[in-house]
């Protein structure tokens, strides 16, 4: 998931605004990623050894944020 995460941030981080790229990357993840697979990378990611892109890692961050707030 780590490689799908990256590979969604390359195709949106394009330009000099990388907040477009991120709320780009986590427009894609609401939409198609389900619950499980976040659950999967959350936890990968609480590990310290997930190597995201920086573009991918602020948008999980900011969805898995979102989801903990929800909850």
């Amino acid at each position: 998931m780590v490689k799908m995460a990256n590979q969604i941030a390359d195709n949106w981080d394009y330009g000099p605004d990388k907040s477009k790229a991120v709320a780009g990357v986590l427009d894609h993840l609401r939409r198609f990623w389900s619950p499980l697979m976040l659950d999967e990378i959350a936890e990968y990611m609480s590990t310290g050894e997930a190597k995201l892109s920086t573009v991918a890692k602020q948008a999980l961050e900011q969805l898995i944020e979102e989801r903990r707030d929800a909850e």
